[in-house]
């Protein structure tokens, strides 16, 4: 949890132009951590990787799934304790979070200063649509 929180906050200080809502919810299991608005509104679930896995619960799988399946724009920010950095994933990653290592993240950011990854997460947070070529069902 703790490491989530500094995810959190690394990424309040690098996207200053998105009006991010923190959802602390007992109630609605499954929820992301955030709603953030920057153009439109997306949901984004805060994840660390560890051993090259991304875990989910059952409920997050769930919600994740039914929403990006329905076009909604979910993402998530995994930081990555072996590089120090994150990366952005759409929402299709919870089909399978078992390995990452052969997923590719929609962008990267590296803890470098000069690094244009933050802007790119924000370039992709406003205009990401589902590939209507691809089924996002879970099979």
């Amino acid at each position: 949890m703790a490491e989530e929180k500094n995810l959190y906050k690394q990424l309040k200080n690098n996207t200053k132009s998105v009006i991010w809502t923190r959802i602390e919810s007992s109630t609605g299991l499954g929820i992301p951590d955030l709603f953030g608005f920057y153009r439109r509104g997306f949901w984004l679930e805060l994840k660390q990787i560890i051993n090259n896995k991304l875990n989910f619960s059952a409920h997050q799988i769930a919600w994740i799934h039914r929403h990006y399946s329905a076009g909604c724009p979910v993402f998530v920010l995994a930081r990555d304790p072996l590089s120090k950095g994150a990366k952005l994933f759409s929402g299709s990653i919870v089909r399978d979070p078992s390995s990452i290592s052969d997923k590719s993240p929609l962008c990267s950011i590296t803890r470098s200063t000069t690094n244009p990854g933050w802007d790119q997460m924000l370039h992709m947070l406003a205009a990401w649509t589902p590939d209507s070529r691809t089924s996002t069902k879970l099979h």
